[in-house]
């Protein structure tokens, strides 16, 4: 393996990430926010796991419900729904089953306000339900 082949491989193998790696350097909006969408997602059931990866974190019971990206500006959600299902989608909603994105989910939400916040709570619920909650 090449020097760089095994750097990657090691930092795969060892590689942990925390919650609050993803908070650094966030405005107390956005972090507010993220602890709102957290308690909701993980008082739905006690078997919901958090598991944070590089660049999101994810929810999920077997499979992910909802994995959440942290930007500066919003957060991102994407949630374990078909798009296709759901009627007409708000400006804040898209469906990016045929766009590569981090995380798992084919319906993305973006969470920019305390009224986005309502919405995708929601969503999140008929995500919960639908993987089997």
């Amino acid at each position: 393996m090449v020097a760089a082949g095994k750097k990657a491989a090691l930092t795969k193998a060892t590689g942990t990430y925390s919650f609050e790696q993803h908070l650094e350097g966030k405005p107390e909006k956005i972090k507010e926010m993220v602890f709102d969408l957290r308690d909701f997602i993980m008082q739905m059931d006690d078997a919901i796991e958090e598991s944070p990866k590089k660049f999101y974190v994810a929810y999920k019971i077997s499979q992910n419900i909802v994995c959440m990206e942290i930007k500066k500006q919003k957060v991102i959600l994407y949630l374990k729904l078909n798009p296709k299902e759901l009627q007409s989608l708000p400006s804040n909603i898209r469906d990016v089953s045929e766009i590569g994105h981090y995380g798992t989910g084919d319906l993305e939400v973006t969470v920019s306000s305390n009224g986005d916040l309502e919405i995708s709570k929601q969503l999140i619920g008929m995500a919960y339900q639908k993987i089997g909650g």
